[in-house]
């Protein structure tokens, strides 16, 4: 049953059972199916138990689908199957051996605001002339390069010697919080196998196969956590496509899959290049655009798809911005009378700047569209704010009460806090309990109050989410009465604003509700829930399919397939992008992965002139198509496609039809 339906090389793929494997798995080349086949053969056929392997994968989505097929087939055992990101991979192994880490049992996970207030503070701690002027994300950065091993120490300007300064104390800091940051979820786990060698024979032992998807976009420390977890067996089997690896712009390394086979000995590589998603001339295209870089595994996709009709890419000149966005909304216009949905149809960008033109044309044409990739629900400052009060009312941390004790604003400005953090420093206490002996300090009798009222909200807001009867309108009304709602419509003179920002409240606390209806109305489950938001879990994110035209950038549309794809701004400086792309292969690449989203049309845009700094400059084609076979695409100079005979009579049969209907 594991091989029914697979081809001759994802049969290969699932037979293998020890030592290392490379699978090249190609754009729609169903390598999904073969990483299920072969976990779900190994267990049944006795190669590992299920709680011997591990999955690593880059969405917890993608670990979920493979154990949830893997379970249609064996049954319940395939939930004793570790899979997950190496994030939450991180997570689980630092709850388990915390104390080893010196942290407490209820260690938080802080984000990067967090992170950022951390540096702020201790700017102001080492009394930096002029702190208000760093950069605190481009600081943040190079302090986890530091973390990493990645900083570069004969750079030696103000940022780099700031940040060696800061790394140290940041660490430091951590610890002392009991938080860890996202970059410590991978960090402690390397921290932890190095301290102590008889937990990673441990951790070893435990999984004797090991399975990587996506193994192109891993990083030099996931790389390190790999090469921890293998041991002697190396049962290493790493699923990835070099041609689409287009995340080195945050640390992704390519050389890690161009380089496995050289560094695992007898490692069997298999390449799947039949492609179940794109018809034969959208693949012939990408081939070519693709081959002309020369640091790759060599592949050649071949079209399996069922498709009848062959149409060669298109690529359209047009004269502007305006025009080309117009040329967009009319294209789609079509496509639906043809009988396509919205949601078939995918207009792609290198950069979001593109997008403002676009949606114009699309608001114009009243078409419905989304964006996707755009700013999470949760990553809104309303959301974080509520996220803030529910962790602090169950697991009390500094660095999460100093992000809510003046939200809403209750008289507790920069001055009281200075004088809470001295108290604190002082007596050798935390912040939290600074907080709670204000008397004892020379803080004004409002801002105690304040404090008084903030504590009593968190110690009653439990009992509203998890209680019996506790239900999202019990949590949101909480809120309402402790000035919440009226502080969102606060912060904008346009009352629709607010109306908005409270609705993303309202969208909030559904998700967290269905969450714990779902999963158990208990305290360990609502933390389940804020462990698994700050992981970036996409099954918390509540969205379901829209029939709307989807907006996305080239790196968001990774994954994704949709009948029509159109790619906007084929040229220089956009694509290879000018400031973005320092790296013109993986820009290479990138274009290679917008053009295999397509599985039936693929049309391209590229403009004579576009605005920039308020004037029209003239623009190049990309380098990219100047690089492909002219035969592989075709080219409308003017922007129009030529009309067909068929088509032609089509029109003047629909313009005479209307022609009489005015008459009568």
């Amino acid at each position: 049953m594991w091989y029914s339906g697979l081809n001759p090389e994802q049969q290969r793929a699932v037979a293998h059972n020890y030592g290392p494997l490379l699978i090249l798995a190609g754009a729609g080349s169903g390598k999904t199916t073969v990483l299920v086949s072969r976990t779900g053969r190994m267990i049944a056929e006795g190669v590992a138990k299920a709680e011997q392997i591990l999955v690593l994968t880059f969405t917890n989505k993608a670990a979920r689908e493979l154990k949830h097929r893997v379970s249609v087939k064996i049954g319940k055992s395939a939930k004793k199957i570790s899979a997950g990101t190496f994030h939450s991979f991180g997570l689980q192994l630092i709850k388990k051996y915390h104390k080893e880490l010196e942290l407490d049992e209820n260690f938080g996970i802080i984000d990067t605001s967090d992170s950022f207030a951390i540096l702020k503070e201790m700017l102001k701690e080492i009394k930096v002339v002029g702190r208000d002027k760093y950069d605190l994300e481009h600081l943040y950065n190079l302090i986890q390069n530091i973390r990493n091993k990645k900083h570069n120490s004969t750079i030696d300007d103000e940022y780099h010697q700031m940040a060696e300064i800061l790394a140290p104390k940041y660490e430091k800091r951590l610890n002392l919080l009991s938080v860890v940051d996202f970059e410590s979820l991978l960090l402690k786990p390397l921290e932890l196998f190095n301290k102590f060698p008889d937990i990673k024979a441990e951790v070893q032992a435990q999984y004797t196969q090991i399975m990587v998807d996506e193994f192109q976009d891993t990083n030099a420390t996931q790389m390190k956590l790999i090469n921890h977890l293998i041991g002697p067996h190396d049962n290493l089997s790493v699923v990835g496509d070099d041609d689409q690896s287009i995340y080195g712009w945050r640390g992704a390394e390519v050389q890690n899959i161009l380089n496995f086979p050289k560094e695992h000995k007898n490692c069997e590589v298999i390449k799947l290049e039949r492609n179940y998603r794109s018809i034969s001339s959208i693949l012939h295209f990408a081939n070519d655009v693709i081959s002309k870089n020369k640091s790759r595994h060599g592949k050649v996709l071949k079209s399996e798809s069922k498709k009848v009709k062959d149409h060669i890419p298109e690529l359209f000149i047009l004269e502007n911005e305006e025009a080309e966005s117009e040329f967009i909304a009319s294209e789609i216009l079509n496509f639906i009378k043809e009988g396509y949905k919205p949601k078939d149809i995918a207009i792609l960008y290198r950069s979001n700047s593109q997008g403002a033109w676009l949606e114009s044309a699309l608001k114009k044409n009243r078409i419905e569209y989304t964006i996707t990739g755009g700013s999470s629900l949760f990553e809104r400052k309303e959301v974080k704010d509520l996220v803030a009060f529910i962790r602090q009312a169950i697991q009390s941390k500094d660095v999460t009460l100093k992000r809510i004790i003046n939200v809403p604003p209750r008289g507790i400005g920069e001055t009281t806090i200075e004088k809470l953090n001295e108290y604190a420093k002082t007596k050798g206490i935390t912040f939290a309990e600074s907080c709670r002996l204000w008397r004892e300090q020379d803080i004004i009798a409002k801002a105690g109050e304040g404090i008084d009222g903030l504590f009593y909200f968190l110690s009653e807001l439990p009992k509203k989410m998890v209680s019996p009867g506790a239900n999202e309108t019990s949590f949101l009304e909480a809120f309402r009465e402790m000035g919440y709602r009226e502080y969102v419509y606060s912060l904008s003179d346009d009352a629709s604003v607010g109306e908005r920002k409270w609705g993303l409240v309202e969208i909030f606390a559904r998700i967290l509700f269905s969450f714990l209806e779902k999963n158990g109305m208990n305290l360990f489950m609502l933390k389940e829930f804020l462990d698994r938001l700050m992981l970036r879990d996409e099954m918390l994110s509540g969205d379901e399919e829209e029939n709307k035209v989807q907006l996305m950038t080239l790196h968001a549309s990774k994954g994704l397939e949709f009948p029509v794809v159109m790619l906007c701004g084929i040229e220089e400086d956009l694509l290879p992008h000018k400031n973005l792309g320092q790296d013109v292969d993986e820009e290479r690449r990138l274009f290679y992965v917008g053009i295999t989203r397509a599985q039936e049309y693929l049309l391209m845009t590229k403009c004579l002139e576009r605005k920039k700094n308020g004037a029209f400059r003239k623009v190049a084609m990309s380098r990219f198509l100047l690089d492909a076979n002219p035969e592989l695409y075709k080219i409308y100079p003017r922007g129009v496609r030529p009309v067909s005979g068929e088509k032609r009579t089509q029109l003047v049969s629909d313009f005479l039809k209307s022609l009489d209907a005015k008459k009568l």
